[in-house]
């Protein structure tokens, strides 16, 4: 069978020795064949896999390496090269590409040294202030810059379907016409040619060390940082990349691991579109996976910013230490009765409907239940946490002191959402639940505004997301969800300047 790819290799004193065919990928160098050179330093790269297009590269044993090119029209050539110099003494035999690759690179480097001459002289005599030759200087270099030009235009005008003229156009940024001035429509105009000189559908850029970072310059210094032009850019990326699954899964997972990874309460609403389509079209992973991240960002698409929040009915924790007192005796039957049933009563459906009966009989001693959306308040502020975590008990009093002199003349409420221990062991409900009693109490939890709240019967742990305490949500008068995950000094920072944002209108 005729092999699929077969580049014979010679390099002069390197007898006896094995050489490395590999790709680039991103700034990675992954191996993809070997050859073992005779006596003379010959050998041959052969298989009957077809390689991917793009930039490959030589290792040598002494740990170096020259580049070359690899497509899918030609796969069949012959290099020969020298350890003393890889560029000067490079010779491809049968591929024109390759032979136009090797010679591009010697250009750039003499003009390289040249310009690099020139500009040394221009800098003597701009010391000198030598005008004459100054202006002499600077037009050799403007000599050499339009000689560059010129020969991209030749090498794109008369190869344009090769992929080293796509490599090439690939490396240069745009250029914003110069009767273009404001810097508004600079940036619009950028933008929107980004990506002009660079092929996001082809995959050969991918074994190429341009692939991801010019994804990732677009993505965050280009693309302005709000979850619906980030949802819309990465789609897009995403899409234009489904031209070969390798490409695709790419891209896709690069993206998907970037904002799984951030910490931006933005970033989830990216990441949960990229899951979206994670679930649909990644053929590569488990169907467990992926039901697993179905059910994974159903629960966080209840809460994204921006999003309208999930109703919330709170049973309300009366204001005054001796009321909450009272309270006591009737969490007494969470220990007593309670754990009896759970001795009593292996079967769920009878141990669910007497603890039912026990979690209601105490919650309906409460001040009784309000419904959050019901609130008229500005901005609304929920903070679920517990007492039994340490973090809490440092900022919950903190919270509530920034709310007296602060956030409450700002037209906040605060919903301080105690959040209670699994109803499947009530005796340690119960010691739990007096413990929120406990610290209410001796924090002097009680203004105007501020709701110490529980509902043993509400999801909403599903519904906010609540995976850590404290959580803390800021919500606008509509009940949209404004930012999540924020300390009480952040609430602060957002309200100003949302304020100031509207003072200005």
């Amino acid at each position: 069978m005729a092999q699929k790819h077969e580049i014979g290799i010679t390099i002069k004193n390197l007898p006896n020795q094995e050489v490395i065919l590999g790709h680039h990928f991103n700034e990675k160098l992954i191996p993809d064949d070997t050859a073992k050179l005779d006596s003379k330093g010959v050998g041959v790269f052969k298989g009957k896999k077809e390689l991917t297009g793009g930039m490959y590269f030589v290792f040598l044993p002494n740990r170096n390496y020259f580049d070359i090119l690899i497509d899918n029209d030609n796969q069949k050539f012959s290099i020969e090269n020298d350890t003393t110099d890889f560029l000067e003494k490079m010779v491809i035999t049968g591929s024109l590409e390759n032979q136009l690759f090797v010679d591009y690179q010697k250009f750039l480097n003499a003009s390289k040294e040249e310009y690099e001459k020139i500009s040394a002289d221009l800098t003597k005599y701009k010391e000198k202030n030598n005008t004459a030759k100054i202006e002499e200087c600077q037009a050799k270099l403007d000599v050499i810059n339009k000689n560059v030009e010129n020969k991209y235009q030749e090498q794109i005008s008369k190869y344009p379907n090769m992929f080293f003229s796509k490599f090439l156009t690939a490396t240069r940024d745009i250029t914003i016409p110069e009767n273009i001035t404001d810097q508004n429509e600079r940036y619009f105009y950028y933008k929107a040619h980004y990506f002009d000189n660079f092929d996001l559908s082809d995959g050969r850029l991918l074994r190429t060390a341009l692939y991801e970072p010019k994804i990732e310059r677009y993505i965050e210094n280009i693309v302005v940082q709000m979850p619906d032009s980030l949802i819309k850019e990465t789609t897009m990326m995403v899409n234009k990349a489904r031209t070969s699954e390798e490409l695709f899964r790419y891209v896709l997972v690069y993206f998907f691991n970037k904002y799984a990874k951030s910490e931006s309460m933005m970033a989830e609403n990216v990441y949960c579109s990229l899951a979206e389509i994670y679930v649909k079209d990644a053929v590569w992973d488990t169907d467990s996976f992926k039901t697993a991240l179905k059910k994974k960002i159903t629960k966080k698409e209840n809460c994204l910013v921006g999003n309208k929040s999930k109703p919330m009915l709170m049973q309300l924790l009366p204001n005054d230490t001796t009321r909450i007192d009272a309270l006591r005796p009737f969490t007494e039957v969470l220990k007593t009765e309670g754990v009896e049933i759970e001795k009593k009563k292996p079967d769920f459906e009878a141990r669910r409907n007497d603890v039912v009966k026990i979690l209601d009989n105490l919650v309906n001693k409460f001040d009784g239940y309000v419904e959050m959306h019901d609130s008229k308040s500005k901005y609304t502020l929920i903070t679920f946490w517990e007492p039994d975590c340490s973090h809490c008990k440092e900022e919950i009093p903190k919270l509530f002191k920034y709310y007296q002199d602060t956030l409450k003349n700002y037209g906040v409420t605060v919903w301080a959402v105690y959040m209670n221990k699994s109803v499947d062991n009530l005796g340690d409900l119960h010691r739990h639940i007096n413990k929120w009693f406990d610290f209410v109490k001796e924090h002097k939890l009680f203004e105007k505004g501020w709701i110490n709240c529980w509902n043993p019967f509400d999801q909403y742990r599903d519904n906010y997301d609540v995976n850590s305490t404290p959580t803390l949500y800021l919500l606008d008068e509509k009940k949209e969800i404004l930012a999540k995950r924020l300390s009480h000094t952040q609430v602060y920072e957002l309200i100003n300047m949302i304020e100031e944002a509207e003072n200005k209108k």
